[in-house]
């Protein structure tokens, strides 16, 4: 191979899905998705449906009421869905208010993947459960920020799920920073401009967190429409 090649085949993840055959999603891979009302929340559970058949580790963090949800579809496309949650292959989970604990739990499940030898570990993260659960806000992105050092690591791929009308300003530009990549409704957003990498979150105060954020956002008026519009017509224009 070429020094070329070789550089091009570094700085593109291999692909591991193609979520509604479209959005193409490789290892190494952390995206949020955004939507509007709430049965957005179940868009992409065909993403640890495909996951279970390629026999990769599976995991779901949401509310119970959510998860029930996910269970009743996945078992419309599965019916020995029971067999796979038995096995460990598919686990749920309702998150808790222990931010330690939280951390720890993920890591562990990353590890498991590799001991497993699952070719990929996949996580479907459904936001929403943090209230409940009794986890600040800003906990919540903090563990998605710590979630970026290990998919970077490990065979793997984040899908997060956000409701738009139930985020407020701070909390919509605490998940845009925290994801490196982006679907907003129908649009492919990559290398989203204001991603934060974990070294950068971590080292920022929390004031310089989404500093450039805020900027854009003050920019389009506080505008939370005008500004979303804005970054797809950045993901259009960079798909291109």
């Amino acid at each position: 191979l070429s020094s070329i090649t070789r550089l091009l085949n570094c700085a593109m993840p291999s692909l591991l899905t193609k979520l509604e055959g479209r959005f193409p999603v490789g290892f190494h891979e952390h995206v949020a998705v955004f939507h509007r009302g709430s049965e957005g929340a179940y868009r992409f559970i065909s993403f640890l449906n495909e996951g279970l058949a390629s026999g990769d580790l599976c995991r779901c963090t949401a509310r119970e009421d959510v998860q029930g949800e996910i269970i009743r579809r996945l078992r419309g496309l599965r019916p020995d869905l029971d067999l796979w949650m038995q096995s460990g292959q598919l686990g749920f989970d309702a998150g808790s208010d222990d931010r330690a604990a939280l951390a720890l739990g993920m890591k562990q499940t990353f590890v498991l993947a590799e001991r497993a030898h699952a070719p990929a570990l996949r996580w479907l993260d459904i936001a929403g459960w943090a209230e409940p659960a009794g986890l600040p806000t800003e906990h919540y992105f903090e563990l998605h920020a710590l979630m970026n050092y290990q998919v970077k690591h490990h065979p793997s791929a984040i899908i997060c799920q956000f409701e738009l009308d139930s985020l407020d300003d701070e909390s919509l530009c605490a998940a845009i920073a925290v994801h490196r990549h982006l679907i907003i409704e129908n649009t492919f957003v990559r290398d989203n401009p204001f991603y934060l990498p974990p070294e950068k979150f971590w080292s920022a105060n929390e004031d310089n967190r989404h500093r450039d954020l805020r900027e854009a956002f003050r920019e389009a008026g506080f505008d939370k429409q005008k500004f979303l519009t804005a970054l797809e017509g950045y993901g259009r224009l960079h798909s291109m």
